[in-house]
């Protein structure tokens, strides 16, 4: 009787799941499943919910909705204004993301030349711009250039420089955004390019010194296709992001003057918010969707990236 009791205890001491019969790929999915369909419910009601929206004439402001088909894809399409945002979206993104990349990549080379002693200083000054929250960079940029009180144009009056018209004009309202946005995003190109450095054999550069190989024949055959898909996830991240872009341009510029800096995601909050046309507001964020995932999977496509 002793013998039975104490199996009884042992049996009683054993975790439950270890005394079911259910295989390591079944308790697998049996932990995941409920994470993946709250997930899979939050990712795809709203987007279903913003196609149907899409089809339907849909006032936010109160109204009858009526189903219209493919009239707001229609009329985005065919407007002025919103090839005008298309456009301002392909420079602002395109110039942005290109000059964070050179710029990002030139920076990390020179962080990893320095010392190791050295190295942690300056990745902290490099990555100080990307921790400040959109909004507070928006709102310091506005008073750096404010026209009686910002110091940028108080250090070019000392230095005998003229003064731009910062958000004033449609071209120097772009280059200003522009360049707040290359000074907020620049330090996540070269923290994810330095990584890709930091991967790189050094008895690849190695051979090559032994060899005589100048710097730049060492960087195009041994840094550049080493760092390779570090460009191309650094390149789709910051795509990712500069098509979303709305906080820092409406801040500073509020997508003017005019519609100079008005990118697609600010037409979208236009759209939306104030002329209250929720169905036209649901085809245009679908229309962006479609943007961007074309143009990140075409890049890619283009680094080799299956």
């Amino acid at each position: 009787m002793l013998g039975l009791g104490a199996l009884a205890d042992d049996h009683r001491r054993e975790p439950v799941l270890n005394r079911l019969q259910i295989s390591d790929r079944a308790l697998k999915w049996s932990f995941l499943l409920p994470s993946v369909l709250i997930l899979m419910f939050l990712s795809l009601y709203p987007f279903l919910q913003g196609i149907w929206m899409s089809l339907h004439q849909w006032p936010l402001g109160g109204g009858e909705r009526a189903f219209v088909g493919t009239a707001n894809y229609a009329a985005l399409l065919g407007g002025e204004r919103f090839h005008n945002a298309l456009w301002n979206t392909v420079v602002f993104t395109g110039v942005s993301v290109t000059v964070e990349l050179i710029l990002g990549t030139a920076l990390a080379l020179y962080l990893f030349s320095l010392s190791k002693r050295w190295r942690p200083i300056f990745r902290t000054i490099f990555i100080v711009p990307m921790v400040v929250t959109p909004i507070a960079t928006g709102l310091m940029w506005r008073l750096m250039l404010n026209g009686r009180i910002g110091v940028v144009n108080y250090l070019l009056y000392l230095a005998g420089l003229p003064i731009p018209e910062w958000t004033s004009s449609p071209f120097m309202a772009m280059f200003t955004v522009i360049v707040i946005d290359v000074w907020q995003w620049t330090p996540l190109v070269i923290m994810i390019v330095f990584a890709g450095l930091l991967s790189i054999p050094e008895s690849l550069y190695e051979a090559a010194r032994v060899d005589g190989a100048p710097r730049w024949a060492i960087f195009r055959h041994i840094t550049l296709p080493g760092i390779r898909y570090m460009l191309a996830i650094a390149a789709v991240f910051r795509l990712m992001r500069s098509f979303r872009s709305f906080d820092i341009i409406w801040l500073v510029t509020q997508g003017g003057p005019g519609t100079s800096t008005e990118i697609l995601n600010v037409y979208l909050y236009r759209v939306a918010f104030v002329f209250l046309r929720g169905g036209e507001a649901a085809a245009l964020g679908l229309i962006l969707l479609v943007v961007t995932i074309v143009t990140t999977m075409g890049i890619l496509r283009a680094v080799g990236v299956q």
